[in-house]
């Protein structure tokens, strides 16, 4: 079968190469009795009774597909003590129910990753210290003829010499082990860095009469599934109440074609 390129190559030239951008704004849903204001690059809505006031706030500057991060508010006016915690957050996008992340969670997985860069740079070294600890080698090609009663036979060969430096061979060392311990310095750094990134993340808190809370939290990865608008609804329950909380993702998308010439 004769294909014809030419026609192939004009179609290519015209229909070019399609882009897409994806342009979003983060606001918050009109509610009766909820008053919403906005602060620092942060939504914030606010329901306030005779027993609480409960605020949610989130970042204003949120992205398709990114998690969210949230700011929970609350003061207790009632007459008993009531416990709040990330457990008492629900948290839906659209008909999807999205997990939020716990502090234990989040310690875990900062743990867990420096963990496996110990491990890593561990097996690295040991490695690297045992190439160093072998002894250098050399090669030299020869050739030679032998000559005897049944005529003369031409061979060839290889010879290896094995050398070994002790001075070498502990420098070689002595870096290996100040790399490691530079590393396993590192590693250690970046976990304190982030263990203390997790200080005010929300956690199982009681909150006395008279007394408030302020917690930050974080879900999962967010979808997105070109809708013009994706609603984000916060549950929060304090005590024997409830409280809602809606933003929402408004999106365009916009599809651009651009000729290869």
């Amino acid at each position: 079968m004769r294909t014809n390129w030419g026609v192939c190559l004009l179609g290519v030239v015209f229909s070019g190469c399609a882009s897409q951008s994806i342009r979003t704004e983060f606001i918050a849903a009109d509610k009766v009795g909820v008053q919403t204001y906005y602060a620092s690059g942060w939504i914030v809505q606010s329901h306030r009774d005779s027993d609480y006031v409960v605020e949610l706030a989130v970042r204003e500057g949120k992205q398709p597909w990114e998690n969210v991060n949230a700011v929970l508010y609350v003061e207790n006016r009632s007459d008993d003590p009531v416990t709040v915690g990330i457990n008492d957050i629900v948290f839906y996008q659209d008909e999807r129910q999205v997990s939020l992340r716990s502090y234990e969670e989040l310690e875990q997985q900062y743990i867990g990753q420096a963990q496996s860069r110990r491990t890593a740079l561990a097996l690295g070294a040991m490695a690297q210290s045992l190439s160093a600890s072998q002894p250098a080698t050399s090669s030299s090609y020869g050739s030679g003829t032998a000559y005897g009663a049944g005529g003369t036979v031409n061979y060839y060969g290889t010879s290896t010499t094995y050398s070994h430096d002790p001075a070498a061979s502990a420098a070689a060392q002595a870096r290996i082990q100040s790399s490691a311990q530079s590393g396993i310095a590192n590693i250690k750094s970046d976990l304190d860095q982030n263990l203390s990134s997790l200080a005010g993340y929300l956690q199982k808190t009681t909150v006395f009469p008279g007394q408030s809370l302020v917690g930050r939290f974080q879900s999962e990865m967010t979808v997105f599934d070109q809708r013009p608008e994706s609603f984000y609804k916060f549950n929060v329950k304090v005590g024997s109440a409830s409280y809602d909380f809606t933003f929402i993702e408004k999106a365009e998308t916009q599809n651009s074609q651009r000729r290869l010439f």
